[in-house]
């Protein structure tokens, strides 16, 4: 008998989904044939369907894009607008916070810096600026993406970049904070998700992330998952005891001689500087050893790489790749691509990684899927 009303919920569960889905793609409402047309579903199932969502919240009941002659057919809409979902991307020099619809459409964001520095009560600030005229009460759920090392409960374990935070239980006090589900992640394995799911990396399922910024960092997707490890440390290159990616590495950070950041001296190289060209080339050479034995251990099927604006991207990519080419032995090597998402990266897989891992809390609908297309889709690509 279990097993019976098992198979039951399940298919109700599929055909809500279905239903849902056919009717997240567009903003306009849909009749019940149509939807039964779109779907496969028997127009008795799609009815029940939508008395169920009806009941939720989740589809309303809205006049038919179009009409003939005699009285209309009943018609039904995706209310997305009904629940928010959130991200922020909380860092030293501050936080992005992003807000979007049911269906991923982004309806808000803020970059806000700290006072005098960053803390928690950046969050809901971020959350406040991107909201303008939102109702922040509809919020039914919230991703957060710190540095550092992040426990599967959102406790930050260690972080070099924010020291103050650790031994925190980031999740539970910001769930205390807005009563809604949050989930706390290392914000360069959410960049690393963002990627693969909607950005450089789409379409492929292992994928390497390398961001060249203020410090190196490195995360791993196999499989469409982000690699955790064990104790969470998957990526954590630089916890190795007196490991050094390169000599300009102090306590991580990385100090250039031509430029002040990462991103000045890849500009500079690509506008043609002859001294940031030989400075990039000698950095590429002196990480290219570990990157290879990344790419030896995991096998991946792209490497996505982060270091500056999109179109400065290429005076890193080129000599990178040479370089790790010439670290390993066997032809067969991933393509090295530039990051898509740039510097809104940990903030859409923040927002995204909530979507994923509070789906059920979201919609009230088993295995409705994250709509990452939506939320990757608006990024301002020549903005990076």
């Amino acid at each position: 008998m279990d097993t019976a009303r098992g198979a039951a919920q399940a298919e109700r569960s599929a055909n809500q989904v279905a239903c849902l889905r056919f009717l997240a793609e567009t903003d306009e409402a849909r009749t019940v044939g149509v939807i039964s047309e779109g779907t496969g579903l028997s127009r008795p199932t799609v009815h029940a369907v939508l008395d169920d969502l009806l009941e939720t919240g989740l589809v309303e009941a809205a006049s038919p894009a179009s009409a003939g002659p005699g009285r209309p057919a009943r018609a039904f809409r995706f209310a997305r607008e009904t629940g928010l979902v959130a991200g922020v991307d909380l860092g030293p020099r501050g936080a992005r916070a992003i807000i979007c619809d049911l269906s991923g459409h982004r309806l808000g964001y803020a970059e806000v810096p700290p006072n005098t520095r960053a803390d928690l009560s950046l969050i809901p600030q971020a959350l406040e600026a991107a909201a303008t005229s939102l109702d922040l009460g509809r919020l039914r759920a919230v991703g957060v993406g710190l540095p550092g090392v992040v426990e599967a409960d959102g406790q930050l374990r260690a972080s070099l970049a924010m020291p103050e935070l650790v031994g925190l239980p980031v999740a539970e006090l910001l769930a205390k904070e807005f009563g809604q589900p949050i989930v706390v992640d290392n914000d360069i394995k959410l960049a690393a998700l963002a990627e693969q799911r909607g950005g450089a990396g789409r379409g492929y399922s292992d994928v390497v992330y390398l961001q060249i910024g203020h410090r190196l960092s490195v995360s791993i997707v196999l499989n469409g998952v982000i690699r955790q490890g064990r104790h969470r440390l998957a990526g954590e290159l630089g916890a190795q005891r007196g490991m050094r990616w390169t000599r300009n590495a102090q306590r991580g950070q990385l100090v250039w001689s031509v430029r002040p950041t990462s991103a000045e001296v890849l500009s500079a190289a690509a506008a043609g500087n002859a001294d940031a060209q030989a400075e990039l080339e000698d950095f590429c050479a002196q990480i290219a050893g570990r990157i290879a034995t990344v790419l030896l251990v995991v096998d991946p099927e792209v490497v996505v790489v982060r270091g500056g604006a999109l179109q400065d991207s290429g005076a890193l990519l080129r000599p990178l790749a040479a370089a790790v080419e010439q670290e390993l032995v066997f032809p067969e090597r991933p393509p090295f691509v530039a990051s898509a998402l740039g510097r809104e990266a940990v903030v859409l897989g923040a927002v995204g990684n909530a979507f994923d891992r509070c789906s059920s809390a979201i919609y009230g609908v088993h295995g409705y899927p994250s709509p990452w297309a939506h939320i990757t889709h608006e990024v301002e690509r020549t903005t990076k």
